[in-house]
């Protein structure tokens, strides 16, 4: 089964809450993490332009004690040195079928990681808050907005009553009538979206619980919720399409949305007969 080291995943998902050389260390570990077993920290530290000491601080700061620690880590966990995660795009001179294998091994790993990464508990407390919500809104803004509207569909066919607003201003119009009876749903890949932090504010004031997707678990989105369900998905450079974030969204909610369903399965039967049974 294809998925991504741990370490990679968890140094992957603290990228939204450094900056600076930190930034860039950090980035460079997750290129070219052989680079880390084959290189001193001074000779690592030259390739990041930066010295010794900001590369020591950062793996303190990942909870490793040192630059030795981490490389440690990786030997344990990088099977082959000389793996590196897959680039979004492909060479000029690659082929269809190669390209279909790439495709193949980054869905898959973005689908074993998100997985693996899910927690049971927390997976039970977002189950928790959907079922105890009077009202609930969705929102998420482009790509993450399109899997916000499809848990909205979701919801609503297994008998919640669930909004998606697609506007900015109507949606911070309707979070701010929500109260702690109530839940929000935001969906967004960084978990730094101006306009989902901007709902967060609206909602804290009002106590209303929130339940978060996002990919990092340090974000300001993250740090706020309630409840954070992660997504697992190597998207942090360059974006073309979120072709793999949308996945690991989609896959989340699917897995939310089913387990809502067998929760109360005739409920949800129903529910559905009586939508097919109204449009068709």
């Amino acid at each position: 089964m294809e998925s991504t080291p741990k370490f990679l995943l968890e140094i992957r998902q603290r990228l939204a809450e450094l900056s600076g050389n930190n930034r860039v260390i950090a980035e460079r570990i997750i290129d070219y993490p052989e680079e880390v077993l084959q290189s001193k920290v001074s000779e690592f530290a030259e390739r990041c332009h930066c010295d010794s000491a900001q590369v020591v601080r950062l793996c303190q700061k990942l909870g490793y004690d040192g630059f030795t620690s981490l490389k440690n880590r990786i030997a344990m966990e990088l099977i082959d040195p000389k793996r590196t995660l897959h680039r979004q795009i492909a060479e000029p001179a690659t082929s269809f079928e190669q390209l279909k294998r790439n495709f193949a091994l980054n869905f898959t790993r973005t689908i074993n990681d998100t997985l693996a990464n899910l927690d049971e508990k927390a997976i039970e407390q977002a189950v928790s808050l959907i079922r105890n919500a009077r009202h609930i809104v969705v929102h998420g803004f482009g790509s993450s907005g399109l899997a916000a509207r499809d848990l909205r569909i979701k919801l609503v066919r297994i008998g919640y009553y669930a909004m998606f607003p697609d506007d900015a201003e109507y949606t911070r119009t309707l979070v701010a009538t929500l109260s702690k009876e109530d839940l929000l749903i935001l969906i967004s890949f960084s978990g730094d979206t101006p306009y989902i932090l901007d709902n967060v504010k609206v909602a804290k004031k009002n106590n209303v619980p929130i339940l978060a997707l996002t990919n990092y678990l340090h974000s300001p989105l993250a740090e706020s919720a309630s409840c954070v369900l992660p997504t697992t998905a190597d998207e942090q450079r360059i974006r073309l399409g979120t072709m793999d974030s949308s996945v690991a969204q989609f896959l989340v909610i699917d897995l939310l949305s089913s387990l809502m369903a067998v929760e109360f399965p005739h409920q949800t039967e129903q529910r559905i007969l009586q939508i097919f049974e109204t449009t068709r």
